[in-house]
C-alpha cells in the first residue's frame, strides 16, 4: 500500500474508531435499562445484558480498549448465574466504563484526514478499475484475488472489515450482517474462506460452522472474538471445524493471518 493510500485508510480507520468510540453512550444506556428490569424480575434481562455484552467486548477489544473488554468478558461470564443484583451492579458498572471511554473520545485529527487527490485514470480505465488494479493482491494459486465472506453485526466492525479485507487485502470480499445471509451467499457464490463473529444475532459462530459444513461445505472458516472458546462456554470448542482469532487485530496482521489459513488448508 502506497503513502497516499496508507494515509487515506488510516484516517477512514480513526473515524471508525471515533464513531464507535461515542456509540458507546447508547450501549450503556441499554445496560442500565437491562439491569433495572432484571433487579424488577424480569429474568429475560439476563440473556440480554449477557448479549449486549459480548458485543461491547467484540467491538471494544476491536479497537483495543482493554479494561472495556476485560470487564465486559467478566459480565458476559456472570450473568447467567450471579444474583440479580449483582448482575445489575455489575451491568451499571460497565456502562459506566463504557461513558468514560466514549467521553474520551477525540475526533481524528484534520490534518490526518487529508488525502492526495489521484492522478486521473489512464484512458479507457474508469477510477475504480484504476483503485481495484492498484491494491496489493493476496491471490491463490491461481492468481486470482482470495474470495473472503465475512459477517458481523456490528455496523461499524462490518465497516472495518470492508476497509481491512478490501484495501489492505486486496481480497474480493462481501460483508453480511447475519449467518442466515452468510449461508445463502454460500449457495450463490464461491468462496475461499469465511471471516465470521463469534456470536451473531440469529446463531453463534460454532453454530454457523456446524450449519456450513453439515451443507457440504469444507472451505476453511475463521471465527473472530475478543473471547476464547472456553469463556464463551463452548466446551469442545469448534476443533477441526474452524481456526480461532482474537481480537483486538491489526488489519494488515489479520489479512497476512487469513492468507495463511486458506494457505495451509488449500
Amino acid at each position: 500500500m502506497d503513502s497516499d493510500r496508507f494515509k487515506a485508510f488510516e484516517a477512514k480507520l480513526s473515524a471508525l474508531q471515533h464513531k464507535m468510540e461515542r456509540g458507546l453512550a447508547d450501549r450503556a444506556a441499554a445496560l442500565r435499562a437491562m439491569a433495572d428490569r432484571l433487579e424488577n424480575g424480569d429474568e429475560a434481562a439476563r440473556r440480554e445484558i449477557k448479549t449486549e455484552s459480548h458485543k461491547l467486548r467484540g467491538v471494544a477489544g476491536t479497537y483495543g480498549h482493554q479494561n472495556l473488554t476485560d470487564m465486559a468478558g467478566e459480565v458476559e461470564q456472570r450473568a447467567s448465574m450471579s444474583p440479580p443484583a449483582t448482575v445489575g451492579r455489575m451491568a451499571r458498572e460497565l456502562a459506566d466504563l463504557a461513558d468514560a471511554t466514549s467521553a474520551n473520545s477525540q475526533p481524528p485529527k484534520a490534518e490526518a484526514q487529508e488525502v492526495k487527490v489521484p492522478p486521473a485514470p489512464p484512458t479507457g480505465m474508469s477510477a475504480r478499475q484504476r483503485t481495484i488494479s492498484e491494491r496489493p493482491k493476496v491471490t491463490t494459486s491461481e492468481g486470482t484475488a482470495l474470495r473472503v465472506l465475512a459477517m458481523d453485526d456490528d455496523p461499524v466492525t462490518q465497516r472495518l472489515l470492508k476497509l481491512t479485507l478490501r484495501e489492505v487485502g486486496g481480497f474480493d470480499a462481501d460483508i453480511v450482517d447475519s449467518a442466515a445471509k452468510a449461508l445463502e451467499l454460500l449457495e450463490q457464490k464461491t468462496y475461499d474462506v469465511v471471516v465470521s463473529d463469534a456470536m451473531m444475532p440469529d446463531m453463534n459462530g460454532k453454530e454457523f460452522c456446524a450449519a456450513a459444513r453439515t451443507r457440504g461445505y469444507r472451505l476453511p472458516i475463521i471465527i473472530l472474538s475478543a473471547a476464547s472458546p472456553s469463556e464463551l462456554g463452548w466446551v469442545d470448542g469448534v476443533q477441526g471445524s474452524a481456526t480461532w482469532m482474537r481480537k483486538p487485530f491489526k488489519p494488515t496482521q489479520l489479512v497476512h493471518d487469513i492468507a495463511k489459513v486458506v494457505e495451509d488448508q488449500g
